[in-house]
Order: structure tokens, then C-alpha cells, then sequence
């Protein structure tokens, strides 16, 4: 994703294993700020495969009439999970392993039901990090702790107010983009304009 723990999480394998290829869950394809942060990655790890596939949740939030109303033309559009994504890369390139950044300490939640998360073909090598170990690690290896600003590193896009924001005054064309897929989203625009909603 370009994310700190993404970040971490791909410069170990690089540095573990002779062949490493990456893949990005997309909510909407081609977003500049997204493609930043993949070719930092072709570039500073010299990964030539990034797949993309459609994040896991965006079925459920066009069904659900997130941002977007489809009344009774989706119903037949399948679900998607994570475990199928999964499924997915691993197939296409062929390795049998991924590795995430995923850590207890991202919520109480998942510190509560890890073993849930517990896979054979899953690696967690933050597993038992704090915030702190990450960015000591980002300072340690030289890599640039990513802001979600214009020119640096961005995570990937969900749908939340803030990273809405972000994009719509960073990345307009890429706000753009993704008002094409969810066209109710300059709603966001419009409470911070008029009442101050920035959350």
C-alpha cells in the first residue's frame, strides 16, 4: 500500500528472500497518488511484478449504496474476502507465501481474535510491533515515513472523510476518479465547506 507497515514488511522480504513480488488492492484503478507509492517500490526494491486486484470490500460498499445508489442492479455482483484476493495472488504468481503488515497493536480487535489471522501461507513480521519499533525501523533502513501528502508516499484509499480530504486537495484528478465509481462523494467536500466536518 506505501504504508509505513508495508514498507517494513516488503524491505525484510526483500532482503530475506531471492524473489519477491508485490500486489496492491485497488478501490478504484489508475489513482496517481497510488501509482507514487508503486513505483517507489519498483524503484527502491526493484520489485517488476505489482498485481492489482480489487479491495475485498468493494462490493459490500456498492451494494451497501456507499457514496453510490444502484437500487437492485447489483444484487447479483459476488461478495468478495480477503482470503480470495489472497487466493487470487498467489495463484497468479505462483508463491505460496504473502507476507502483511499487519500487528496486534493495529486494534484491540485484532489483538483479541489473531488467531483468526493465523494462515499457513500467511508471514506476520510485525506481528508483535508497536508504532514506534516501525518508525525506528523506516529510520534505521533510510526510508521516508509516508505522509499521504503530493510528491510522498500514500497508502492506499478507503472511503473515510479524512483520506476523502486528503486526496480531493492533494490529488484532485484522482478525486476525480473515484467520484466517477462513487458519485455521492463530494458530499464530504460539502460538510467541511459548509459545516466544518473534517473527520
Amino acid at each position: 500500500s506505501g504504508g509505513k507497515d508495508a514498507m517494513c514488511t516488503m524491505d525484510m522480504c526483500v532482503r530475506t528472500f531471492k524473489h519477491v513480488e508485490a500486489f496492491f488492492m485497488y478501490l478504484v484503478p489508475g489513482l496517481e497518488h497510488v501509482e507514487v507509492a508503486l513505483d517507489f517500490a519498483r524503484k527502491r526494491w526493484g520489485i517488476e511484478t505489482i498485481r492489482q486486484y480489487p479491495h475485498f470490500t468493494v462490493p459490500r460498499l456498492v451494494k451497501s449504496g456507499c457514496y453510490c445508489y444502484c437500487p437492485g442492479r447489483l444484487d447479483s455482483m459476488p461478495d468478495l474476502r480477503l482470503g480470495d484476493i489472497y487466493a487470487a495472488a498467489m495463484a497468479d504468481s505462483g508463491i505460496r507465501m504473502i507476507a502483511t503488515g499487519a500487528k496486534k497493536a493495529d486494534s484491540m480487535f485484532r489483538r483479541k481474535s489473531w488467531q483468526q489471522f493465523e494462515k499457513d501461507y500467511l508471514v506476520y513480521p510485525l506481528k508483535d510491533w508497536g508504532t514506534r519499533d516501525v518508525f525506528s525501523y523506516l529510520s534505521i533502513r533510510g526510508l521516508p515515513v509516508p505522509t499521504g501528502n503530493k510528491g510522498h508516499q500514500a497508502s492506499g484509499v478507503d472511503l473515510t472523510t479524512r483520506d476523502l480530504l486528503r486526496i480531493y486537495d492533494s490529488f484532485p484528478a484522482d478525486f476525480d476518479k473515484i467520484e466517477e465509481a462513487f458519485p455521492y462523494v463530494r458530499a464530504v467536500v460539502k460538510r467541511r465547506e459548509w459545516y466544518g466536518i473534517s473527520e
